[in-house]
């Protein structure tokens, strides 16, 4: 796994959220929720693979690691039962995936730019629509009713 904080949360982001759910998968799970800070229980497979958090086995402290907040993108805002809805992807180094939420037909899109430069756009949703500036890398995550 690549020690830079920042590439990590571009690739899972991109590759797992936004990737797997625009091929229509229904969930993304990471395989190791809790490890301890020598990555165990270790049955084999990845030696130096994290888990969402680490528990350290001394203090019990739980440390949140990058997978925490690449799933947080859409944990806190795509609800179970949400759609995945059209969107734009792939265009100019920007991806995105976007759904609406079962419950109260909220809106959630997902987007990180890959680019090594800070890129604009503009999100348009029936009619109303909204400009943003997105870092060079960065990650985002709009929730909108």
């Amino acid at each position: 796994m690549e020690p830079n904080f920042a590439d990590n949360l571009k690739w899972f982001v991109q590759t797992l959220i936004i990737g797997a759910t625009r091929g229509w998968a229904k969930g993304v799970i990471l395989w190791n929720l809790a490890l301890d800070e020598h990555y165990g229980p270790h049955t084999g497979g990845c030696g130096n693979c994290r888990g969402v958090v680490t528990i350290d086995s001394v203090s019990g402290a739980v440390t949140r690691n990058v997978e925490y907040y690449a799933l947080a993108h859409a944990s806190r805002f795509v609800r179970p039962g949400a759609w995945r809805i059209a969107s734009t992807s792939d265009v100019d180094g920007l991806a995105s995936v976007a759904f609406r939420n079962a419950d109260d037909g909220s809106k959630a899109m997902i987007l990180v730019n890959s680019n090594n430069q800070d890129h604009s756009f503009a999100v348009t949703w029936m009619g109303r629509s909204f400009r943003y500036t997105l870092p060079a890398g960065a990650v985002v995550t709009f929730f909108w009713s």
